[in-house]
């Protein structure tokens, strides 16, 4: 039994190298539709994720599992590193920067505010 997903035809259940073979083709669509200004990315990565969804729900819940770990994991490995936003980056502010910020803000109101007050 075979079936058909994105021109590509998959064996029920499919094989390792046809879940490759997907994944490569989603990453070169999604690459393909960057340079395409009328294509919204949100919309046509949902779209490319929800016919993964419909297809995979033929598969049993153990084969589901195994098709998205090779599928996720396919993409996850051939990602490309996004030099001006690495991932560390994404930690959040430190707290020596919010201490920093917070005793700037006191001293700006004591002398703005607090000083006038007592001098009054």
């Amino acid at each position: 039994m075979t079936r058909t997903l994105d021109g590509l035809n998959f064996d029920m259940p499919p094989t390792a190298e046809q879940i490759v073979a997907l994944a490569h083709l989603h990453r070169q669509r999604l690459d393909e539709a960057i340079f395409h200004q009328e294509i919204h990315l949100g919309d046509f990565g949902l779209a490319q994720r929800k016919r993964v969804y419909d297809f995979t729900r033929e598969l049993d819940v153990a084969q589901r599992e195994d098709f998205y770990e090779m599928y996720n994991g396919e993409l996850l490995r051939i990602a490309d590193d996004d030099e001006l936003h690495p991932a560390y980056a994404e930690g959040g502010v430190s707290i020596f920067a919010v201490v920093i910020v917070m005793a700037i803000i006191a001293l700006i109101l004591y002398f703005a505010v607090i000083q006038r007050i007592l001098s009054s």
